[in-house]
């Protein structure tokens, strides 16, 4: 995936309280969005808990196209200085597995970009490779909320759906049962042979397509990492003289320390607000002291991340660090975009972002930015959580097993990896109109292909596993990027719930608002440690023991 691609995610997660109640990753079914989706199909259904797992599909990786500069795997993504020559592009779907189909096929998707022209010859050329009539219902993220929910109540649902993994139904399980398409015997295990570019897609990313033990869709994948501190390095060598490498709190708050100089409009650190509560860089810090992603197994036993030690530890230390003035003074009311301009003029320092901030070509020139590699409190190993694996995943409509089997067709091609010649013209469009080959091998987009590709969303109906490139060279920050993967692999940490379903956890919970609005008033100087643990304590009583119960029937 091109920096302009990967970092097009940006904007998408305006954080909603949901996602900042529920932590990183506790599987699709769990982090329902704030659109509750009244009135849709399926509404009425059962919360049965399935207690039977479809099996993920098979991850078979693609082999073919160019070796990479730098080698990546399941999980760390290799890196791509150039893109390939067409003479190195291999083909990745045969003749046979194209869909042919004779009915239009639909597809409703988000787009971050402007619209794409009426006239659209990118699109035409992509239906004429598929052979298929392939019809883009495109909807701004600013209305796909609101649209999303007009079209499941409508009941003229399009043949493909995208259900974003940030902003799921809270009745997602109910729907999809009763509207869409049951893959599992048709992607399950080995099944998903039938279909090589989807079986490219690590098996994390599968894990979150499945809705209350069935897969339901087809996942757009991210890397699995979930939020990290993206940070200065250039300043902070500038300021310290070494790059940041903390390996215990102890150093890590001296670090703060080090760089904070609020005199000279500087600090250390902000976070940013997160609804109805503040975002102090939570999943971080909550690492350090070895918090549970969300949910995890201690002792034999599944425990929340409010019910852990370490979480009290993480607050009282964020506290510390605010009452030092390490934080930004605005952070209360900070949004993500002004905390990625102070990333950008140099008045913050560490931020917690997504990955694909690591590739922000809009920061000015000569900038450096990379990330702190996770460490626990103590010195010991770090931990890093690992999010859902995907941006979203697409649904299908029920229809005739024919109809179905068409649209996986579709689907497997839209995922051609990359180094694939069906890739290459997805990321790239055709040569002479929508982009320029330059006498070194450097591709330029044209005008023309900036204003077809990327708003025509067909990189959100699927997608192959996102790799490090860019169109403009940015070697040091995909070499960053890459070596902070290989550092930080090793600690990612799943939610133990990861794909199970809680009808209690998809619901909004008024009691986890309350922890978290006692622990802002606790950092702020406005509340107790003792109303903390009160607040957990209700949360505990009022939903916290029927999630786990919940999630037990699975475990």
């Amino acid at each position: 995936m091109s920096a302009s691609l990967h970092a097009s995610d940006r904007s998408q997660r305006a954080v909603t309280r949901r996602r900042a109640l529920t932590g990183a990753a506790v599987g699709i079914a769990g982090i329902a969005g704030a659109g509750a989706l009244a009135g849709c199909g399926g509404s009425a259904a059962t919360e049965e808990i399935a207690t039977e797992l479809a099996a993920v599909p098979t991850y078979t990786p693609v082999t073919g196209g160019p070796t990479p500069d730098l080698p990546g795997d399941e999980n760390v993504q290799p890196v791509y200085f150039e893109a390939p020559q067409e003479a190195d592009l291999f083909t990745s779907v045969a003749e046979a597995q194209l869909p042919h189909t004779t009915d239009p096929v639909s597809a409703f998707v988000i787009s971050y970009a402007p619209p794409a022209p009426s006239s659209n010859s990118y699109l035409e050329e992509a239906r004429k490779r598929l052979d298929t009539d392939l019809e883009v219902q495109i909807v701004s993220s600013e209305n796909f909320s609101a649209k999303f929910a007009t079209v499941m109540a409508g009941g003229d649902i399009p043949d493909m759906v995208e259900f974003l993994a940030f902003d799921m139904p809270t009745n997602a399980p109910q729907l999809l049962d009763a509207q869409f398409t049951d893959l599992s015997e048709l992607l399950g295990g080995d099944a998903i042979a039938e279909y090589p570019n989807l079986a490219n897609i690590p098996s994390s990313s599968w894990e979150n397509c499945r809705v209350n033990g069935r897969i339901y869709g087809t996942p757009v994948h991210r890397p699995p990492f979930g939020s990290i501190l993206v940070t200065r390095t250039d300043l902070v060598e500038e300021l310290t003289g070494e790059a940041p490498a903390p390996s215990s709190k102890d150093e890590f708050t001296a670090l703060l320390d080090a760089v904070t100089d609020a005199k000279a409009g500087r600090w250390a650190l902000c976070g940013q607000t997160a609804g109805d509560s503040v975002d102090w860089g939570y999943d971080f810090m909550a690492a350090m002291f070895g918090v549970p992603n969300g949910w995890g197994l201690v002792d034999g036993k599944l425990v929340h991340k409010f019910e852990h030690e370490g979480y009290l530890e993480m607050a009282s230390y964020i506290k510390e660090m605010h009452d030092a003035g390490y934080y930004h003074p605005d952070t209360p009311s900070m949004s993500g975009s002004q905390a990625k301009t102070n990333i950008a003029n140099g008045s913050v320092l560490m931020h917690l972002d997504g990955i694909s901030a690591l590739l922000d070509t809009s920061l000015p020139e000569g900038t450096a930015t990379g990330a702190i590699v996770p460490f626990a409190a103590d010195g010991g190993a770090g931990i890093i959580y690992q999010g859902s694996s995907l941006f979203s995943f697409t649904a299908l409509k029920k229809a005739e097993e024919g109809r179905i089997l068409e649209q996986l067709k579709v689907l497997n091609y839209l995922a051609a990896p990359y180094g694939s010649e069906e890739g290459f013209f997805l990321q790239y469009g055709k040569k002479g109109e929508h982009f320029e080959r330059a006498g070194d091998g450097s591709i330029s987009v044209t005008d023309a292909g900036t204003a077809q590709i990327g708003p025509t969303s067909l990189n959100r109906i699927s997608a192959p596993p996102q790799i490090l490139t860019s169109a403009v060279r940015i070697d040091d920050q995909l070499r960053r990027s890459h070596a902070w993967q290989e550092d930080s692999s090793p600690m990612l940490l799943k939610s133990a719930v990861a794909g199970l379903y809680s009808p209690t956890a998809a619901k909004n919970s008024s009691a986890a608002g309350a922890v978290m609005t006692a622990l802002d008033e606790y950092i702020l100087g406005r509340g107790s440690l003792d109303a903390v643990k009160e607040a957990t304590s209700t949360w505990t009583t009022q939903s916290g023991d029927t999630i786990r119960a919940e999630y037990e029937e699975q475990l």
